[in-house]
């Protein structure tokens, strides 16, 4: 009789996302569904107005209150507070974030309403990490990404920056989740090349950031390696085909993977170094996230099986000269000095991370990595 192969045991875990999500290429007027005859709040960038894509939501939803439509990249305290007071709360019955990640994280953070409408409250709260506490509610809100990397389409926290003290707060509720996206790659089509490049970075690193957690699940795992391994086949010839509708469609369809794996992780390492080099050095975030893995992978094979084994699957056999070529073929340096980030400020990331939470979600040896960037990266 044949011996069976003695297969490997299954931890007992937990996942959940609430989100409906409705993907498709020309979905965008299934908005109107979603929002039914409620009274609508559109949140949205100076870029939907000038493509005309506001229009068209716009055209499809019966009840608009109002139109938010000058957010700018990486929200901070302050612009939240001015765009606090300009929402009536009495008068919208669900918020429409129509935009990349900063877009839909402002909204996500205007869906907050606590007690008074007193934004100073939210702001306290949230810096003070006791928002559960408070007495808030949320307004129902609806994504649609026009762009393919956040994923916070399908997450439950939202970003936020002080610029004056040069901190990156995380605004997480259990219940900040999205009623609904509509995630329509036909809104990507107008992106150029470096926006298309360093959004699919930041879903590539969302993939690999989910992988090397301490709170990956078998779920999760097969978004992130789905997804980190389209992104690596179809980038390289997406930016030398912006128009093919098909390529944005498989970036676009990762990123919503990468979203899918990491709202149940939430990130790790990469981003936790990222938000020092983002505050002090502006570098963009997609870059930030990603120009740092060659030497996160080097430094975590060997250190669990099975993530291990998900980044073999990902990369093949050579895994870190895999990342470091694809990366460069790109565009993208491998190399500290080439973001302007000295040895100096290695050691000032180095101290950073320690305070940052998403650093201890890794289960990548912070000593080592940091040898490994001193050796190898500078």
């Amino acid at each position: 009789m044949r011996k069976l192969r003695r297969c490997s045991k299954v931890n007992n875990f937990y996942y959940y996302n609430p989100v409906k999500v409705i993907f498709g290429i020309d979905t965008l007027y299934k908005i109107d569904e979603l929002v039914k005859s409620r009274r609508a709040l559109i949140v949205t960038s100076p870029g939907m107005k000038r493509r005309d894509t506001l229009e068209k939501v716009v055209s499809f939803v019966q009840n608009i209150e109002g139109i938010i439509d000058d957010i700018q990249p990486n929200p901070t305290f302050e612009t939240l507070a001015y765009y606090y007071q300009q929402v009536n709360y009495n008068e919208v019955d669900v918020i429409i974030a129509l935009g990349g990640g900063s877009v839909i994280d402002t909204a996500k953070a205007l869906a907050v309403s606590v007690e008074n409408r007193n934004f100073s409250i939210l702001e306290q709260s949230i810096k003070s990490g006791s928002l559960h506490n408070a007495n808030y509610k949320i307004i129902p809100f609806i994504s649609i990404p026009t762009t393919a990397g956040s994923g916070s389409e399908v997450t439950p926290w939202a970003t936020i920056w002080d610029e004056g003290k040069k901190e990156k707060y995380s605004l997480h509720l259990p219940d900040l989740w999205s009623e609904a996206c509509i995630c329509d790659p036909s809104l990507t089509l107008p992106l150029p090349q470096d926006i298309t490049i360093i959004t699919a970075l930041d879903a590539l690193s969302h993939s690999f950031e989910s992988i090397w957690n301490k709170n990956a699940n078998p779920i999760s795992n097969v978004f992130a390696i789905d997804a980190a391994k389209t992104i690596l086949c179809k980038l390289p010839c997406l930016i030398n085909n912006l128009n093919n509708i098909e390529l944005r469609s498989e970036i676009m369809l990762s990123s919503l993977k990468a979203g899918l794996a990491f709202s149940n992780t939430q990130t790790a390492i990469a981003h936790a170094m990222s938000y020092y080099m983002t505050l002090h050095k502006n570098l963009v975030h997609g870059i930030a996230v990603s120009f740092t893995l060659p030497d996160i992978i080097d430094t975590v094979i060997g250190t669990n099986q099975l993530v291990d084994e998900s980044i073999f699957k990902i990369l093949g056999s050579n895994p870190v000269e895999e990342m470091k070529t694809f990366l460069e073929s790109i565009g993208i340096s491998t190399r500290f000095s080439e973001h302007g980030i000295s040895k100096e400020d290695l050691l000032r990331i180095k101290s950073a991370v320690t305070n940052v939470p998403r650093a201890k979600n890794s289960i990548v040896e912070i000593d080592k990595l940091f040898e490994n960037f001193v050796a190898n990266s500078l």
